[in-house]
């Protein structure tokens, strides 16, 4: 099994929880982290956030990798020598379609194959997934010419995150699970899972549907 660590939003103290099974995955004292904006983070805000966010566990996120405006592919083996490489919030189309464009979803599926970590926030964790189509339940518009919605599929299941702000609420979860032919896990801000050792584990309230039917944990 990969090691993956799903998080709706990253709001403390609620996912303090996740952010220490987070550390047990990486299992060595100030690991070093990668970061990959989902567009041009001009200012470097979002990622100094961030690194403010890791800062507080020890954790260094070190290398920025852009993909749009600011690409620099000779950075490359540095993101991938990390312990974990964090995909970031934003439009989950506009990711996408970069991460295909530079052509970095089988290289990040590599990287979790030789047992790297990612972290996915938002649409990071929606691309973890077999496809994208939960980002529209979310609210994210396409803005760019994505034809195919195929993402990393690292795990057999749908991830919607914000899942109480989902216009439609709950039947709307339930007819995409139906629709979709597959499970579909849903979070709060502050929720998130955690994949580990051939087992799922889940943080927080969070709703598990499959066919149409709320699973119990």
């Amino acid at each position: 099994m990969p090691k993956l660590v799903f998080y709706s939003d990253q709001i403390l103290p609620q996912g303090e929880i996740i952010d220490q099974e987070l550390l047990s995955l990486a299992g060595k004292p100030n690991p070093t982290f990668g970061f990959i904006p989902s567009a041009c983070d001009g200012e470097y805000e979002y990622f100094q956030d961030r690194q403010a966010y890791y800062h507080r566990y020890g954790i260094h996120l070190g290398v920025y990798f852009e993909l749009d405006n600011n690409y620099y592919p000779e950075i490359l083996p540095s993101l991938l020598a990390c312990d974990a490489i964090h995909l970031a919030s934003g439009n989950t189309f506009h990711f996408l379609y970069w991460l295909q464009k530079r052509g970095l979803l089988p290289a990040l599926r590599d990287y979790v194959e030789k047992g790297g970590i990612l972290i996915g926030v938002n649409a990071g964790a929606i691309l973890m997934t077999p496809d994208i189509s939960t980002a529209s339940l979310c609210g994210d518009a396409p803005c760019d010419p994505v034809m195919d919605l195929s993402a990393l599929r690292l795990v057999d299941f749908a991830f919607v995150p914000h899942a109480d702000k989902i216009n439609g609420g709950f039947p709307v979860l339930r007819n995409y699970s139906i629709e979709h032919h597959l499970p579909v896990f849903a979070c709060r801000d502050g929720d998130g899972i955690v994949i580990r050792d051939d087992s799922l584990i889940r943080f927080g309230q969070v709703i598990q549907i499959e066919n149409g039917d709320i699973m119990q944990p």
